[in-house]
C-alpha cells in the first residue's frame, strides 16, 4: 500500500467526497485514475500534488515528497523518508522568534557536517560547545593548553566552563590539564600570578592541574612531534585542546582580541573558532595523554610555594645559561683579539 494513500482517504473525508468519480472531478482527472491513486495502484503526478495539498491546507512540499517514497525502488525509500523527516521540521518550524529558524538551521548546518566526523564552529558558538562537550562526558578528559590566559578571571572561559568542569569531577569524571608557560610569560611576575590564580581555581575544582616550561618541554621529542602534528591538522599556533572519553576531542583553530566596550577599553581574547572531531586516527595522534607521563618535564601543581621554587630554579638556570653564553662569546672575542 502506498502512503500517498492516506492523504486521497484525508481528502475524501474532509470534503465529503463519497465515490471515486466526485474525487476525479475534483482533482480534474478521470475516475480510473482516481480510483487507482485510493487503492495505491498508482503515484499522482507532481502537479495533482500540488493541488491536493492545497485542497488539504498542507505543504505541497510533504506530499511531493511522499509521492517520490512511494515511486522509489524499495532499496531507496528509506532515504526519501529521511529526506521527508528534514523536510517535515523545515516546514513546521515558525518563522518568529528568529531564535527558532537560526536554531533549526545551525542543525541543519551540523548534520551536513557530520558525515565528515568534524565540527566546526566559530565566534560565540565556539566557546559555548565545550561547555556541552563537558556536560556529556563520562569517564576522562585530557586537556593542554598552551594559551592558557583564557582561564583568568573576566575572560571567555571563566566561570561558565570552569563551573562545567567542576560539575564534571562531581560526577566522577577525571580531568587532567597540562598548562604549557612559556619563557616570556615565566619572567614576568605578573604574569605567573595570574598562572598561579588559574591553577589555584582548577585544582579547587577537583581537576589535576599540570604545568610544564615550554623552554623544558622542547627538549622533548614527543612534543615536538605533538606541535607538528597539530599545525598539520590545522591548530592554532597557541595550541588548545582537549579529548574527552578518548573518543571526541575540541580544537581551537583561531583566537581573536575583542573590545568588550564600543569606544575601547578593555580588550579580551577569545577561540574565534573551534573543531569538535571524533576521527579515530586524529584523536591518536593528537592526544595530550602521553604529556602527563613525561614527569622529566611536567609537574603536577602542588600549590604555590612549590610552584615558584620551580620557577625560581627555572629562572636561575635560564640566567647561568645567558651568562655562560656571554662569558664564552667574551671567551672567544679575546682569543680572536689575541
Amino acid at each position: 500500500m502506498l502512503e500517498i494513500t492516506r492523504y486521497v482517504e484525508e481528502l475524501k473525508e474532509r470534503l465529503h467526497l463519497k465515490s471515486d468519480y466526485v474525487l476525479a472531478h475534483k482533482l480534474g482527472i478521470t475516475q480510473p485514475e482516481a480510483n487507482h491513486i485510493r487503492r495505491g495502484l498508482k503515484v499522482p503526478r507532481e502537479e495533482l500534488c500540488i493541488k491536493m495539498a492545497k485542497l488539504l491546507g498542507k505543504n505541497p512540499v510533504e506530499l511531493m515528497l511522499v509521492a517520490q517514497k512511494d515511486r522509489a525502488p524499495v532499496e531507496a525509500k528509506e532515504y526519501w523518508e529521511l529526506a521527508r523527516t528534514a523536510v517535515d521540521v523545515m516546514l513546521h518550524v515558525p518563522s518568529h522568534p528568529r531564535y527558532l529558524p537560526r536554531k533549526v538551521e545551525a542543525i541543519g548546518k551540523e548534520l551536513r557536517q557530520m558525515e565528515a566526523q568534524c565540527l566546526l564552529y566559530e565566534n560565540a558558538a565556539a566557546e559555548t560547545e565545550p561547555v556541552r562537550l563537558m556536560e556529556t562526558v563520562e569517564r576522562t578528559v585530557d586537556a593542554l593548553m598552551e594559551y592558557w590566559n583564557l582561564w583568568k578571571q573576566g575572560e571567555p572561559l571563566y566561570p561558565n566552563y570552569l563551573l562545567a568542569n567542576k560539575e564534571a569531577v562531581h560526577r566522577g569524571v577525571t580531568i587532567r590539564r597540562l598548562l604549557v608557560i612559556a619563557a616570556e610569560q615565566a619572567a614576568s611576575n605578573a604574569i605567573m600570578d595570574d598562572a598561579i590564580q588559574v591553577m589555584d581555581d582548577q585544582r579547587q575544582s577537583g581537576i589535576q592541574i599540570f604545568y610544564a616550561f615550554r623552554e623544558e618541554l622542547v627538549k622533548s621529542v614527543t612534543y615536538q612531534r605533538l606541535i607538528q602534528a597539530f599545525k598539520r591538522h590545522g591548530s592554532a599556533a597557541e595550541i588548545n585542546a582537549a579529548v574527552f572519553d578518548n573518543e571526541i576531542m575540541v580544537m581551537a583553530r583561531a583566537y581573536e582580541r575583542v573590545p568588550l566596550g564600543l569606544t575601547g577599553g578593555r580588550v579580551i581574547t577569545r577561540i574565534s573558532q573551534q573543531e569538535i572531531t571524533w576521527k579515530p586516527h586524529v584523536i591518536e595522534e593528537l592526544s595530550p595523554a602521553p604529556m602527563f607521563d613525561m614527569t622529566r618535564y611536567v609537574r603536577e601543581y602542588a600549590g604555590p610555594k612549590l610552584f615558584k621554587g620551580d620557577l625560581a630554579r627555572l629562572r636561575r638556570e635560564s640566567r647561568e645559561g645567558v651568562g655562560g653564553c656571554e662569558g664564552e662569546a667574551r671567551l672567544d672575542a679575546s682569543v680572536a683579539g689575541g
